[in-house]
C-alpha cells in the first residue's frame, strides 16, 4: 500500500491518482530541477521536483485541503538533499499560507524536518 502511495505523488502532472484535476500554481526551474506547485479541484496542494536529465519526479508532497502533509517521498538514489524540506518551504513561499507537518510521521520523516 505505502509503495503504492509513493508512486502515485511520484507521477506526472494530472496522473496522480491521489488527486482531482490539477492546476499548476507556479513551476520554476533551478539548477538541474523543475519544482511545480500544483492545486486540485479539492483544493489539495502537491509539489515535485523533477530531475531535468531524466524528466521524472524525484521528490514529492502531497498536502489535504488543511495545508497538512499526507504523504512525502524522496526516490532512493536522491535522498539526503533536503529535497522534501525544500519543497514544503518553496510551497509556503509560492501560496503565501502555512503548511503544516503532519503529527503521523516515519523515522524517515521525522528526521528530515528535523
Amino acid at each position: 500500500m505505502t509503495h503504492t502511495v509513493y508512486e502515485a505523488i511520484l507521477q506526472p502532472f494530472n496522473q496522480c491518482s491521489l488527486m482531482g484535476v490539477e492546476r499548476v500554481v507556479k513551476s520554476e526551474v533551478f539548477i538541474q530541477y523543475r519544482v511545480t506547485v500544483s492545486i486540485d479541484n479539492f483544493k489539495q496542494y502537491r509539489a515535485t521536483a523533477k530531475c531535468r536529465l531524466t524528466g521524472k519526479n524525484i521528490a514529492a508532497i502531497l498536502f489535504d485541503n488543511s495545508r497538512t502533509v499526507l504523504f512525502k517521498y524522496t526516490a532512493e538514489p536522491h535522498r539526503n538533499k533536503q529535497l522534501t524540506g525544500q519543497l514544503f518551504a518553496y510551497t509556503e513561499m509560492v501560496v503565501k499560507k502555512s503548511f503544516y507537518h503532519s503529527d503521523n510521521l516515519t523515522s524517515s520523516g521525522a528526521a528530515s524536518i528535523a
